[in-house]
């Protein structure tokens, strides 16, 4: 597989943030791209839809899996939303869409401990105030969003949409990567189960300050299966807003369990 991780990010931040300098950078398509739209979206779908080879290996083509928040594909989509091809069936019909969701309960609760956590290692660095923003947002861990999305690719395509909860897949991973390999037609194997402890380049998130890398990604860089639980993780207490957002989220969560994978 060629990966790309979190590939509307720097396009939606620019919509939200209204500062469009770096959207103005971006190349037009050129002719001979499979989408030669002008628009923001273009070269990121044409790098999704681009071929990929294993080691330039032309005989050994890669498939793509590009991951990213429903938040940001929509921070994306609501802007010009009519004259968005984004949003439209010929876009969205070239990819199989897939979910993963995440008990808000557990979700919701840790955000808000790595949030926190990086909070208190900004004020032990002394981090000035200018180099600091809010990172526990609801939009990042609610599921509206993602509710909006997955109904929105379901309607527009008229697919089956395949969908995870984590829960599951935690409990039975065998059994939810055999479907869902099934699902998007792919061939399922064993070492998908368990991988190497290891630190990726891609989570060295630059950003001031202390070692968010770390502080976020501890336990899954140290990890070499899906896990059923983490031991030794300190419990805290958490404020009313971290309830009240697990209490927003519930609905949403319960609407898309309906259509989850099921063994």
């Amino acid at each position: 597989f060629h990966v790309i991780h979190e590939t509307i990010n720097p396009i939606s931040r620019a919509y939200v943030t209204k500062n469009f300098e770096f959207l103005n950078q971006i190349l037009l398509p050129k002719p001979t791209d499979p989408i030669t739209f002008v628009y923001h979206f273009s070269p990121t779908l044409n790098e999704i839809l681009a071929p990929h080879y294993y080691n330039d290996d032309k005989t050994h083509t890669l498939r793509v899996f590009a991951e990213e928040h429903a938040s940001n594909f929509l921070d994306a989509l609501e802007e010009n939303l009519d004259r968005n091809p984004l949003g439209s069936k010929e876009i969205l019909s070239k990819f199989k869409h897939t979910f993963i969701i995440r008990n808000p309960e557990k979700s919701i609760k840790s955000f808000y401990k790595a949030a926190n956590s990086t909070y208190k290692a900004w004020n032990k660095a002394c981090v000035p105030n200018s180099k600091r923003y809010d990172i526990f947002f609801p939009e990042k861990v609610w599921l509206k969003e993602s509710r909006i999305l997955y109904n929105l690719t379901k309607n527009i395509t008229g697919k089956d949409i395949v969908l995870v909860d984590a829960d599951d897949l935690v409990r039975e991973p065998e059994k939810i990567f055999r479907k869902y390999c099934k699902m998007v037609n792919i061939e399922f194997k064993k070492e998908m189960l368990e991988w190497k402890e290891e630190r990726l380049k891609i989570w060295d998130l630059k950003l001031s300050g202390p070692d968010i890398d770390y502080l976020w990604h501890k336990n899954v860089m140290q990890s070499t299966r899906f896990n059923k639980s983490i031991n030794g993780e300190e419990e805290i207490e958490y404020p009313q807003h971290v309830y009240d957002l697990i209490a927003k989220s519930k609905p949403h969560y319960d609407y898309l369990f309906q259509y989850r994978i099921k063994i």
